[in-house]
């Protein structure tokens, strides 16, 4: 099981957007086969920062994942609504 935490810190103006186009890929990765978890969180203590926590299967399912469409779309607007890089973190567990 490959797990990823992707912190991503949104610029304040782009909050609405992100949220919008966010819902795609949430809805999308989670249908996809090889998914175990692909959920988003919001810091509490940090306006606008997230956390999308994934669980994939195994390698190829994320490399499939990293093709489909949903996830290129959402990789190209996120150049507009991160204020930072994208932060990934990457474990894997038998």
């Amino acid at each position: 099981m490959i797990v990823l935490q992707a912190y991503m810190k949104v610029k304040p103006e782009k909050r609405e957007s992100f949220l919008e186009s966010v819902q795609p890929l949430l809805k999308h990765s989670r249908a996809e086969a090889g998914n175990a978890q692909y959920q988003l969180f919001e810091d509490t203590e940090n306006a606008n920062t997230f956390v999308m926590l994934e669980q994939w299967k195994d390698q190829e399912a994320l490399d499939a994942h990293n093709q489909t469409e949903h996830f290129q779309t959402f990789v190209k607007a996120a150049g507009d609504l991160l204020a930072e890089p994208l932060n990934v973190l990457r474990t894997e567990t038998l």
